[in-house]
Formats: structure tokens, sequence, C-alpha cells
């Protein structure tokens, strides 16, 4: 029975240690695509999409629609749920999001440092010249989950 129950343990540890960083992934596929479909809306209503000075969501995020943006986040800007997590590329602060406009031939270009490899669909320095590289290096430490808009 104590075999049986040490063969089990073995088996669904690193499912239960992974729960944490798989959860803190997907808030951060969910926090990035609510800020898809609040730009795209903010352009269907005739704003510009925000300029990308800091190249990160950060305060001040949308120049002078500021308020507006605020207000479609709920309150408050959308941060990693980590935040220690360095944001990709050229971003400084910590526990944002990624924001490039008109990386390539998109609009603009969202993005997440992800802790998982099986959660990437980009390598981070790829993404600000609009390119979701595939396959990603699974020794590389460089994964983001990325969206492109176009």
């Amino acid at each position: 029975m104590i075999a049986i129950i040490g063969i089990l343990a073995v088996a669904f540890l690193p499912s239960i240690l992974g729960a944490p960083a798989k959860g803190r992934d997907t808030a951060r596929i969910a926090d990035l695509q609510k800020i898809q479909k609040i730009l795209v809306n903010a352009n269907l209503e005739g704003k510009s999409y925000p300029d990308d000075t800091d190249k990160c969501i950060v305060s001040g995020f949308g120049g002078a629609d500021a308020d507006y943006y605020i207000q479609q986040f709920g309150g408050a800007l959308p941060v990693d749920p980590s935040p220690e997590t360095t944001a990709p590329y050229a971003c400084t602060t910590k526990g944002t999001y990624g924001y490039v406009k008109k990386p390539g031939n998109y609009n603009f270009a969202l993005s997440a440092r992800v802790e998982l490899f099986t959660n990437a669909n980009a390598d981070c320095s790829k993404v600000k010249d609009g390119l979701l590289s595939l396959p990603i290096e699974a020794n590389s430490g460089s994964w983001c989950y990325a969206i492109l808009n176009q």
C-alpha cells in the first residue's frame, strides 16, 4: 500500500509543482487577450493605436487617451502576476506587458514572458520585429506568449 502511494506521489508531483506557474501563464495570456480586445475596440471607435515610447504598458499608456484605457481596463492597468518578471525586449519596467506599435506588417504586438516553455509561442527577442518564431529553443529562456494584431 505504501509503495502504491509512493508511486502515485512521484507520478503526480511534477504536475502539482507546475500548477502555480501554469496558473500565472494562463493569467498572462488572458490579460493579453483582454488588452488586444480593448485596443481593437478603441480603434473601431476612432482612436489611434497608442505610441510605443516605453515598449510596455505602464502609467500613461495611451497618451492623450490614457484615462479612456484605464477605464476600459477596469480602473487599473493589467500587471504581470509575478511582479519581478522582466518584460520582453526594450521595456525596462518589471511586472508589465510588452507593447510595440507597427512591428513588421502588423498594427501592434503584445507580449509577456511565460514561465513554462509549453505556453510559449514566440522568442521574446523576435516579437518587436513582428515574428512569432517557431520552433523556440527550449533552453533559450526567452519564452514569450505574443499576440500580433493585423
